[in-house]
């Protein structure tokens, strides 16, 4: 009887990830996300945090279309203040990034950074996800913190 199965010829394993932090920010694990890490600054603040997952796509999925359903994105979020978007490089990957500010109905208005790469995998295009974000009380600190972590993302297949 034919099979599917995961990971496999026809589904390959996801990428792998990794971000480095600095020592006082935790991995802690988060709904819908392949890792998070975060600056946990208590229970009466908002902490600020870096979210990676990852979507698949049919083979083909380019670094243009990923861009543009993130600027798709951006334009849907309320009272939002773009800042910048362009192609950069994080070693020897292609990633475009996106920095704006929005008002957040959970947090009040944060900032936030999205990186998003794509890994070519076969019959597959993953598209990574890197999304940092802080309030507008902390993000003078924050917000240079969270770019050297995106930027520090590595990505790798299986």
């Amino acid at each position: 009887m034919p099979q599917a199965s995961f990971p496999s010829d026809a589904f390959p394993a996801l990428p792998t990830v990794a971000v480095d932090h600095p020592a006082e920010w935790v991995a802690r694990p988060v709904d819908g996300t392949l890792l998070a890490v975060i600056h946990d600054l208590g229970p009466d603040a908002f902490s600020p945090n870096v979210v990676l997952g990852v979507t698949r796509h049919a083979a083909g999925h380019t670094l243009e279309l990923a861009a543009a359903a993130v600027a798709e994105y951006v334009e849907r979020l309320p009272e939002v203040a773009p800042v910048d978007a362009a192609r950069v490089d994080f070693g020897d990957r292609a990633w475009w990034v996106s920095e704006f500010a929005y008002a957040s109905t959970a947090a009040g208005t944060v900032v936030q950074v999205v990186a998003v790469t794509v890994v070519d995998s076969g019959p597959v295009s993953d598209v990574v996800r890197v999304t940092g974000t802080a309030s507008t009380a902390d993000y003078e600190a924050s917000l240079p913190v969270i770019r050297r972590i995106i930027a520090s993302t590595r990505v790798g297949t299986r």
